[in-house]
């Protein structure tokens, strides 16, 4: 396999544009899945890929992004979802060659993951994995999960690849007004903090609006985290003309902002809806007069912890608000195993205290912990730590819940327990709340 991640410490690397906009004028229609034609009109994909190739890209994007299963049914694909990742996988393998790298695009199903919607997690996990099957099979240099407004459901993206594949992971969100938080109220810190502690090796931000609408977005996740960043705009937001969707930003305007992006650790940089290969060869010109800063992915960071909307950086140095959530008193295991979570956490929804402890105790009654995380993400807008006797219950409770959360291990020498609750991306705390490890 080629190696990306090499080549994205050494310099700033260009990745290609809009899929669907040039498909469109070579006569996509509107109820076609694009992906069909990785099937249907080969060589129509593989001269886009060539397109970019010759605008400069060093990276070509597949052209699968929503080729899930429960997108593809909508087209009646679902069958061929394998088929049709696969196939969007070799056709840019065929022409990208030696010099250029293959990411593949994996977007969000559109379903809604509950409490909120009918999705649960492990369902998502297992929709992705079909998917990411069939891309690592195929080829493909990394996998790009981009355009994610919910946290919890690219995390269900990054640990199906995680656990399934051997693919560099990309990471990438939307967002959805001027606060750089995304549809489900993710904060561009929480995002970057929370797939960073989660393993992936670029995170960035794409669509939204044009490139000014991601300046501040990536300024944020930069300053939170050491990994790379990648960015891809829009190209300005769409218009409606004549019932259709146009872009009217122009390339050199789009491309201005190329130097802004990479001062703040972007690495990686293209274009994402109404974007062409005019708009690629604009940002290719401005990064050859570019000197990118030095990449240092051993920057020492602050122990962080973070709830889906919120962060905390950690200091030995200052004393913080504490509010502690036992769950070890026979009440508390009634209402857990009832289901009654509300109950349990009606008092903690305030906003003055800094984090929220919850000690589990030596609970062994079982109870439904996805029901239990989803409550409490919700709810709880503060960052928590946690505390149990049960591997178990920890395990599951990191897997479900949108966020870093803080992890009390009494004895830090049980290495196979820091590693099992670190791969959810947790922060290994001592008894006195020290970061046993950043």
């Amino acid at each position: 396999m080629k190696r990306i991640l090499n080549s994205i410490q050494e310099r700033v690397l260009l990745y290609d544009g809009s899929k669907g906009v040039m498909l469109q004028r070579q006569g996509l229609t509107g109820d076609e899945a694009s992906e069909s034609w990785n099937l249907s009109k080969p060589d129509e994909v593989k001269n886009l890929y060539s397109l970019y190739k010759q605008a400069g890209s060093d990276v070509i994007q597949t052209n699968t992004f929503p080729g899930n299963r429960v997108t593809l049914e909508k087209h009646s694909l679902g069958e061929k979802t394998y088929q049709v990742n696969f196939e969007g996988v070799k056709l840019a393998k065929e022409i990208a060659g030696d010099n250029t790298y293959v990411a593949a695009s994996v977007g969000p199903t559109g379903m809604v993951l509950e409490p909120a919607g009918d999705l649960s997690f492990d369902k998502a996990y297992t929709i992705y994995k079909e998917q990411l099957r069939a891309i690592e099979d195929a080829g493909a240099d990394i996998v790009n999960f981009e355009t994610f407004g919910d946290l919890n459901e690219l995390r269900a993206g990054i640990l199906a690849a995680k656990e399934t594949t051997s693919l560099p992971i990309i990471a990438s969100v939307t967002f959805f007004n001027d606060n750089s938080r995304t549809m489900s109220g993710n904060s561009a810190e929480v995002c970057a903090i929370v797939c960073e502690s989660l393993g992936v090796d670029i995170m960035g931000a794409n669509c939204s609006g044009g490139p000014e609408s991601l300046i501040d977005p990536i300024k944020k996740m930069h300053s939170v985290v050491s990994i790379p960043l990648s960015v891809k705009a829009n190209a300005g937001m769409p218009q409606l003309v004549n019932g259709e969707a146009v872009y009217k930003q122009k390339p050199e305007e789009f491309s201005s902002y190329t130097r802004e992006f990479v001062e703040h650790g972007v690495r990686l940089i293209g274009g994402c809806c109404g974007t062409t290969p005019e708009f690629i060869s604009a940002v290719k010109k401005e990064l050859e007069e570019i000197k990118a800063p030095v990449l240092d992915l051993n920057m020492s960071r602050s122990p962080i912890i973070a709830s889906p909307f919120n962060y905390l950086v950690l200091s030995k140095d200052k004393d913080y608000s504490v509010k502690e959530l036992s769950l070890k008193d026979d009440e508390a295991v009634d209402l857990l195993i009832k289901g009654e979570f509300h109950k349990l956490i009606k008092d903690y929804k305030s906003q003055t205290m800094d984090y929220v402890l919850i000690d589990f105790g030596d609970i062994k009654e079982t109870f439904d912990i996805w029901g239990f995380v989803g409550q409490i993400s919700f709810s709880i807008k503060k960052p928590l730590i946690i505390k149990s006797e049960s591997t178990e219950l920890i395990s599951k409770f990191l897997r479900y819940y949108p966020g870093r959360v803080g992890v009390v291990i009494s004895d830090p020498t049980k290495q196979q327990l820091i590693s099992q609750f670190q791969h959810y991306g947790a922060l290994i705390l001592n008894d006195q709340l020290e970061p046993v490890i950043k």
